[in-house]
């Protein structure tokens, strides 16, 4: 399965500002259009967690091709939204368990693909050298002329690190 994570950037902040209430609201609205991305382009929202959302795509190909809408969308140009995504992308084995109806996922890959969420700011997605090692992923960037930068993912439970990608998507 390929992991893609989002992330609303700042917030807490905007909790703070604004207070409950508001902030929620524009959260729900960005649940709405990310959930209509996400099914327009087959990918599956596993779960929420606070104004974070887990999805799986079949194909690294397919999740980064969302990741691109979702950023094209959540942008500071567009004015029917104010906020900004973080998003992060790992494909790999992973455990599908049924809970409580619904099915969920868990082990390494989506350890890593959340974990890639702290290399990534505002307009950014972070991925990893699995993802950006596809063929038709680097295909897709160049196409879309965006510009990719090699990174270094620390493990912090171990003494190594992963190699991982940024992408601009501004």
């Amino acid at each position: 399965q390929t992991i893609l994570f989002t992330d609303i950037v700042g917030s807490t902040k905007m909790y703070a500002e604004r207070g409950d209430g508001e902030a929620f609201q524009s959260v729900r609205k960005h649940f709405q259009k990310a959930f209509a991305i996400i099914k327009e382009t087959q990918g599956a929202v596993v779960k929420t967690i606070g104004d974070a959302i887990m999805v799986t795509y079949n194909s690294p190909l397919a999740a980064i091709k969302a990741s691109v809408k979702l950023q094209e969308y959540f942008s500071p140009d567009n004015p029917e939204t104010d906020l900004l995504l973080r998003i992060s992308l790992h494909t790999g084995k992973c455990l599908a368990v049924r809970m409580n109806s619904n099915i969920d996922y868990f082990g390494n890959t989506v350890n890593m693909a959340a974990k890639l969420q702290a290399l990534a700011e505002g307009q950014q997605i972070a991925m990893s050298e699995t993802i950006f090692s596809v063929p038709e992923v680097r295909d897709f960037i160049k196409e879309r002329g965006m510009v990719s930068e090699a990174l270094a993912l620390d493990l912090s439970w171990s003494k190594e690190s992963m190699p991982a990608y940024r992408l601009d998507a501004s």
